[in-house]
């Protein structure tokens, strides 16, 4: 039986933020990327949209993949200490996804356009719950 802490909470809720912030960037990513095919002189940009979920979705298999290999809790000195690296690593790729996405937007004024007709929560800061 795992103990329950108020630092475990904590790992806990920051992980379903950086999770729920990951969903909604791939969500993101999927409807622009269909908003960007409906123009033939946009598909490079489509292109690069695909690019970056694609990389999305490998890096969070990858990281997942990572933390299901980790030693049993018996094996490992402190399960919050990795439990908070994971959420760490998850964190960094939001700020990867979300910068790459942010020049995008910069770049293509059709996706700019696009964007901005989005509903702002969206792109609350999670990094903020981190602290």
């Amino acid at each position: 039986m795992q103990n329950l802490s108020y630092e475990s909470l904590q790992a806990e809720y920051a992980w379903m933020l950086v999770s729920d912030q990951l969903q909604q960037r791939n969500n993101v990513l999927a409807k622009s990327i269909s908003h960007m095919e409906l123009s033939a002189k946009e598909l490079p940009m489509a292109s690069r949209l695909i690019i970056l979920r694609y990389h999305l979705k490998m890096s969070l298999r990858q990281l997942t993949q990572a933390a299901r290999q980790q030693k049993p809790e018996s094996q490992t000195g402190n399960r919050l200490a990795d439990q908070w690296q994971h959420i760490h690593q998850l964190f960094f790729l939001l700020r990867q996804i979300d910068n790459e996405l942010g020049r995008a937007t910069t770049e293509n004024q059709t996706l700019r356009s696009w964007m901005k007709s989005l509903d702002g929560r969206v792109y609350r800061s999670s990094l903020v719950h981190l602290n």
